[in-house]
């Protein structure tokens, strides 16, 4: 399956989530009697109460003012880092009970902004929390940023490998569910790149670690879309391999991450097992995780297949 373009993503994530049965179906409660029409008149000897609670966007009847009132939102987060696990969009803040996290996880050379970003004659969109929320509207939107640089030419690079990053985000995932009490509630990533591989490790990480409160990210996750994610190498790695050995020559640089997309990889390996050990035992035990995968069919004008 090909993605022509990340804009079309909400609405096949929609359709991802939606085909499972664990989605609530508890009908709307019924709205309350009119008012009889006397009850509205006020006495001539009083006058008409001045506070009633209710503030403006309450007083607005019809769905149009909620759909304006996303629209309308900025994006939670911009240009930067944004390293760490970041809210993009959270139901509960609009009065709709979340039934999933979707965390977004970007990939090489990207960020938590960017890497989800269109961009069209002057018009950008971050989509993750400017259009997938409405395409479901129950659920919290979250994204983990993370140092993807192989060379920053401001700063030095981040030296942390593959499984550093793994664990930090199962660490920020499970303080930010116990902080707001949705430990049970289920998980779907999104992963881009070397983010797919950051969360094979991190599910492989939660599930076979010995803290146990750490459990709940493999446990509840759902469900995955890959977004390009080199499984099996890249031989794009090689390319930025030999650039951060020239680049070590005068500053610091992780070539340890692009050592994990080299095709034959020790870590890459690894990473691949563990996680083809997950979902075996997930679908004995019943709870299989959905995987829907989207790749390139085009290789890079002079390099070849990403």
């Amino acid at each position: 399956m090909v993605a022509k373009s990340w804009i079309e993503m909400p609405f096949k994530l929609g359709g991802l989530f939606r085909s499972r049965e664990s989605r609530s179906q508890s009908p709307l409660p019924t709205p309350p009697p009119p008012i009889p029409e006397p009850s509205r008149a006020y006495s001539s000897q009083a006058a008409p109460p001045q506070d009633l609670n209710v503030q403006p966007s309450q007083a607005t009847i019809g769905p149009a003012s909620t759909a304006t009132n996303i629209q309308a939102s900025p994006p939670p987060i911009g240009e930067g880092q944004n390293y760490g696990v970041k809210p993009l969009y959270d139901s509960d803040i609009e009065g709709i009970e979340a039934t999933v996290d979707i965390v977004f996880v970007h990939g090489l050379t990207g960020n938590a902004y960017n890497t989800w970003l269109h961009k069209d004659q002057g018009t950008r969109v971050h989509w993750p929390s400017e259009l997938l929320r409405q395409d479901i509207p129950d659920a919290r939107i979250l994204s983990f940023g993370y140092d993807a640089d192989i060379v920053n030419f401001w700063n030095p690079a981040s030296n942390s490998r593959l499984s550093n990053h793994a664990e930090n985000m199962v660490g920020e995932l499970v303080r930010k569910r116990e902080r707001t009490d949705t430990e049970s509630r289920k998980i779907l990533f999104v992963a881009h790149s070397l983010g797919g591989l950051v969360t094979e490790q991190a599910l492989s990480y939660s599930r076979n670690t010995a803290d146990k409160f750490l459990h709940q990210i493999e446990r509840c996750t759902a469900g995955i879309v890959f977004l390009g994610v080199p499984h099996c190498g890249s031989d794009l790695a090689s390319w930025a391999s030999f650039g951060t050995r020239m680049v070590n020559l005068l500053k610091r640089s992780n070539s340890d991450i692009v050592g994990v997309l080299e095709p034959g990889s020790e870590m890459l390996r690894m990473v691949g097992n563990g996680f083809q050990t997950i979902l075996r035992r997930r679908k004995d035990e019943g709870s299989e995780i959905l995987i829907t995968c989207f790749y390139e069919e085009l290789g890079v004008a002079g390099v070849g297949e990403v």
